[in-house]
């Protein structure tokens, strides 16, 4: 395997960096050879052919795949979305569970009437 050129090398290098920092230019972040070929300007095949570079891909990898999912930073819009949800969920509960408590109330008073009317000899 022919090994990568000095110039080479330190595209992948900068390339890992950016996407490290989580600040890419051409990818959406993920720490894959696939992204960090293309933040380098090279082949995947290329960036292969980096195994120091690699290595030091595969234990970025590592770490953030150590962190819990819930303890990576998010955005705050992340987070209204999600408390707006929640709020419209729960005004969803309420609305059901009152129109069936109406249908039920409904079902009772016509029972009551039905009642009435047996009684009355209607």
């Amino acid at each position: 395997m022919k090994p990568v050129s000095t110039s080479t090398e330190q595209a992948l290098q900068a390339a890992l960096a950016r996407l490290v920092s989580g600040e890419p230019v051409r990818t959406d972040s993920r720490l894959t050879v696939a992204n960090l070929a293309r933040e380098a300007g090279v082949s995947r095949a290329t960036a292969n052919r980096a195994p120091s570079i690699l290595a030091e891909l595969r234990e970025a990898v590592a770490k953030t795949a150590v962190q819990p999912r819930l303890a990576r930073p998010r955005s705050s819009g992340i987070d209204e979305e999600r408390v707006r949800h929640e709020l419209e969920n729960v005004i969803a509960q309420h609305v059901q569970a009152r129109a069936l408590l109406q249908r039920a109330e409904e079902r009772r008073i016509g029972k009551v009437v039905g009642i009435r009317a047996v009684k009355d000899g209607k």
